[in-house]
C-alpha cells in the first residue's frame, strides 16, 4: 500500500537529488485537443502517471480505487494557471494565437468510515478546455472559447489487502462560444451521463497493477434560439504499473493512456438540423506515455518528478485549428509538505512541441509552448 505521508524516512544524499534534477532537464505536451490532464498538482508532479494510486485524496480525479486504504474524511482543493502560445506560419504571413487558458479550480471530498472496506467520493474538474483566436491568419475561422466541467460522483470497494475497484459516473457542464463564418454562438448545456470505472491491485510486494475507463459521451451547449452545439469527448483507457522500493523511499510509475478521439468527427452549430457553422475534423486516437517518480524526502515531505510524450489528435492532412494540438513533451517538478494542520502541494509543468506543417483549408506551420502553475491543499479528518 501507499503511504498518503511517509513518516520517519531518513534523508538521501543530495547527489541523489542532484541527479534526478539533472535528468529531468536533459529530456526531451499538450494533451490531446482541449484536453487539460493537469488536475491535481499531485498528479501532475509526475507528469500524471497515478493511475495506481498516489495515496492521497487525489486519488478521486484519477482513480477512485486508489482512496480503498484511505479511511475517514479528506477535503481537497486545487488551483492552476495555465498559460499556452499557439501560433501559424502561412504563406500570407499571418498569424493566429492563444495565449493565457485563465485560472481553473478542482474540489474533491471523499468518506470511508473507520473499519469498512467501501467508500464514496465525489468532485468537480476542469479535465477539457480551450481558448484559440485565429481570426488574424484565417479571418472565417475567427474565435473559440471552450470550458468544460466535470461532475463525478464514486463508490470504492477494498476486496481484499491488495485489490479494489471503483465505479461512478461523470456529467459534463459545457460552456462554448464560437465565432465562425461570421456566425456567434454563446451557449451551455449539460451533458450526457457517463461511467467510469478502475481496479487497483499489488500483485506482489512492491508492484502494483492498475487500470481506469472513463466511457466518452456526448456534451451539449445551447442558446435560447434554440441553435446547439454538440461535442463528443473521446472514451479513455489508462493501464499503470507502479513500483515502490522496499524502504519506501521512492515510488515509479509509467501508465500509457488511450484516447479516442476519431469519434470527434465535428464541432457543428445546428437548429432542427440546419448548420449556422460547420467546423469539419478528422482526428486520430492518440496514445500517451507518462513516467513519474515521487520522493519521500523527509517526514511528511515528498518531491515530484515527471516526463510525459502526449500525443496529438491532429494529422497533417486536414488539421483543425479549433482543436489545435501538437505532439510533444511535458516536464514536471513538484513538492508537498505538511502546512499548519493542512497538506501543500505545488508544481510547474512545461511543454514542449514540435512544429507540424499542415496542409488543407487551414496550411501553415503550427507551433506551440506553454507552463502551468499548480496549488492544493488538502487535509484529512
Amino acid at each position: 500500500m501507499i503511504p498518503l505521508y511517509v513518516v520517519g524516512v531518513p534523508r538521501l544524499k543530495k547527489g541523489l537529488l542532484l541527479a534526478i534534477c539533472a535528468c529531468w532537464v536533459s529530456s526531451s505536451a499538450q494533451a490531446a485537443t482541449f484536453a487539460n490532464n493537469d488536475i491535481s498538482p499531485v498528479a501532475a508532479g509526475v507528469a500524471n502517471a497515478v493511475v495506481a494510486g498516489t495515496g492521497s485524496i487525489t486519488d478521486a480525479l484519477y482513480n477512485p480505487a486508489g482512496l480503498a486504504w484511505q479511511e475517514g474524511v479528506q477535503a481537497f482543493f486545487a488551483s492552476e494557471s495555465r498559460n499556452s502560445y499557439k501560433g501559424v506560419d502561412i504563406a500570407a504571413g499571418g498569424r493566429g494565437a492563444a495565449s493565457s487558458l485563465g485560472t481553473r479550480q478542482a474540489v474533491a471530498l471523499s468518506w470511508m468510515p473507520k473499519g469498512w472496506n467501501v467508500g464514496v467520493a465525489g468532485s468537480f474538474s476542469n479535465p477539457y478546455d480551450t481558448r484559440s483566436n485565429w481570426s488574424s491568419a484565417f479571418p472565417s475561422l475567427g474565435f473559440m472559447n471552450l470550458e468544460m466541467t466535470r461532475y463525478t460522483l464514486d463508490a470504492f470497494w477494498r476486496v481484499n489487502n491488495t485489490l479494489a475497484v471503483s465505479a461512478g459516473m461523470d456529467i459534463y457542464k459545457t460552456q462554448l462560444r464560437l465565432d465562425t463564418a461570421g456566425q456567434v454562438f454563446d451557449g451551455s448545456d449539460w451533458s450526457d451521463v457517463g461511467a467510469h470505472m478502475g481496479f487497483r491491485w499489488e500483485v506482489v510486494p512492491f508492484w502494483t497493477l492498475a487500470a481506469n475507463y472513463r466511457q466518452g459521451v456526448d456534451a451539449f451547449a445551447s442558446n435560447n434560439s434554440g441553435d446547439e452545439a454538440v461535442i463528443t469527448l473521446p472514451d479513455e483507457l489508462t493501464l499503470g504499473v507502479a513500483y515502490s522500493a522496499s524502504d519506501d523511499e521512492l515510488l515509479w510509475e509509467l501508465d500509457i493512456k488511450r484516447s479516442a478521439w476519431s469519434s470527434l468527427r465535428n464541432l457543428n452549430v445546428s437548429n432542427n438540423g440546419v448548420n449556422s457553422q460547420t467546423n469539419t475534423a478528422d482526428l486520430r486516437d492518440t496514445t500517451d506515455v507518462m513516467l513519474g517518480l515521487t520522493w519521500f524526502w523527509r517526514n511528511d515531505t515528498q518531491l515530484r518528478f515527471g516526463y510525459a510524450h502526449e500525443q496529438g489528435a491532429n494529422q497533417v492532412v486536414g488539421y483543425q485549428p479549433l482543436f489545435a494540438d501538437l505532439t510533444g513533451h511535458k516536464f514536471t517538478i513538484g513538492f508537498g509538505g505538511d502546512m499548519a494542520s493542512l497538506h501543500l502541494d505545488m508544481t510547474l509543468t512545461g511543454m514542449l512541441y514540435n512544429d507540424l506543417t499542415a496542409t488543407g483549408a487551414y496550411a501553415g506551420t503550427y507551433s506551440d509552448s506553454g507552463y502551468n502553475f499548480m496549488f492544493s491543499l488538502s487535509k484529512r479528518f
